[in-house]
């Protein structure tokens, strides 16, 4: 990568859409660096990700074919071998819906977040291209009258500084950059808590799972709580598995679970901080439900090295305006020097975080990377072949594409996933007997009808 080039990037976040576009720069030669708040070697947990269409879409824009390759090599697999998606159960594991029944539904494979982390961040780290420990302050628009170039710099809080033509904001659903540019779109979403847990999976313990789980994630919504249950089963080699049985990697195969409770459901504690026992906690919650879904979340807690149970805060956000960049220049009084500048991208979470109950957050966030890589590259060839860094304009007409595009594809899946307000349905009741019957009587029907009009389901991901 030439050193000299007069277009630079800025990356605020090395996840994993941050990793993944910086791979896409890497590979296009574009001047940029990437910085990281945590260390390099700061413990991550590796929960579950499940990847479609959308996320292959990306690789297919920013990887080289063998490290994508690499990547879907290490997709899990289920008696299915093909993509899954979720079954709905009520609260006594009876059966409602099969998601992966539905003409339209976007199925999945699963694979752990670290393990694709560390496959995305590995070349790039091997660049030389990121930098650990660097947390984002905020930014200022540095302009030459002299010659009427500008620049944005960007201020960490151990004081350190760096410049950059574009900045990105790959920073997660708490994004600071969105908070600095003035989207201000991410909310929290307090009404609930979101407990997490993963384990080992050796064959031993497979054995006494739901044999249910080995074709894919289970969901319950009843009463205001929802309950998602999956495996993460990684091939032994590149190639898929007959139907009839799963042969896995069970070095690496391991299970997820969340628990969503809502507040109100809770009157002994204000804070999860004080919960002095979170299983049984969780277990106190599903009481009711079917012995064999309590028994579902004790598993593995008492493994050596168990993460025990986390607590996380779900986040959400609400689509801007399509002007929402003039208006925050209008209100800050600014004139487009800071808040609401063309030269400051948003990327993924942050900007339109969503619930995980469509599995869809990480997907679009590696769909945004597809869409945002050749405008980057654009501005690239330009500063190239003029010897000169992109004006404003040319900069501010490819942002503005990048978020039309964006923002109609990636905010529709925030709708669907429940918005800023989370999802109470209930199939414990009349629904969930109504919906089973759909499923067992119309949705072959539907299937008939509509086969001929769809795209072949995929059996795999090819390159």
């Amino acid at each position: 990568m030439p050193e000299s080039s007069p277009f630079k990037v800025i990356i605020i976040g090395a996840g994993l859409a941050g990793s993944l576009v910086a791979n896409g720069l890497l590979n296009n030669n574009v001047s940029f660096t990437i910085y990281q708040r945590d260390s390099a070697h700061s413990k991550r947990e590796g929960y579950q990700i499940r990847l479609g269409d959308s996320a292959v879409r990306g690789f297919k824009a920013c990887l080289s074919q063998r490290l994508a390759e690499d990547i879907i090599g290490k997709f899990g697999q289920s008696a299915t071998s093909g993509p899954t998606a979720p079954c709905l159960y009520t609260t006594q594991f009876q059966p409602v819906l099969d998601l992966t029944r539905l003409p339209s539904y976007s199925r999945s494979f699963a694979i752990n977040r670290v393990v694709l982390r560390d496959l995305l961040i590995d070349p790039v780290v091997q660049s030389g291209n990121v930098l650990y420990g660097k947390s984002f302050s905020t930014y200022e628009i540095m302009a030459d009258a002299s010659t009427g170039s500008e620049r944005v710099r960007v201020s960490f809080t151990d004081g350190s500084t760096d410049e950059c033509d574009v900045l990105i904001g790959a920073d997660g659903s708490s994004s600071r950059v969105n908070a600095a540019v003035g989207a201000k779109n991410l909310v929290e979403l307090d009404s609930h808590w979101a407990f997490l847990s993963k384990g080992n999976l050796p064959k031993d313990r497979l054995e006494k799972l739901p044999v249910q789980l080995q074709k894919g994630p289970i969901l319950i919504f009843a009463n205001g709580v929802s309950f998602f249950y999956a495996l993460y089963l990684p091939s032994k080699n590149k190639s898929r598995p007959n139907a009839d049985s799963i042969a896995y990697n069970d070095t690496e195969a391991s299970f997820y679970w969340g628990l969503n409770v809502p507040k109100s459901h809770v009157t002994q504690y204000t804070d999860f901080a004080d919960i002095p026992d979170r299983l049984q906690f969780c277990q106190d919650i599903m009481r009711d439900w079917a012995p064999k879904l309590k028994s579902l979340i004790a598993t593995g807690q008492d493994d050596s090295g168990s993460s025990g149970i986390n607590v996380i805060p779900l986040r959400a956000s609400f689509q801007p305006a399509r002007n929402w960049r003039e208006r925050v220049q209008r209100a800050s009084g600014e004139s487009g020097r800071g808040q609401g500048h063309a030269r400051v991208w948003l990327l993924g979470d942050a900007i339109h975080a969503m619930q995980p109950n469509r599995g869809m957050g990480g997907n679009q966030a590696m769909h945004d990377c597809a869409e945002l890589l050749p405008y980057l590259v654009e501005l690239n060839e330009i500063a190239t072949a003029s010897g000169r860094a992109p004006t404003l304009e040319e900069i501010f007409v490819r942002c503005a594409k990048y978020e039309a595009q964006m923002m109609q594809r990636a905010f529709g899946w925030v709708r669907k996933s429940g918005g800023i307000s989370i999802p109470t349905i209930d199939f414990d009741g009349i629904l969930g007997k109504l919906v089973a019957v759909i499923d067992r009587l119309f949705i072959p029907v539907i299937w008939v009808v509509l086969r001929p009009f769809l795209a072949t389901p995929h059996k795999e991901f090819a390159w």
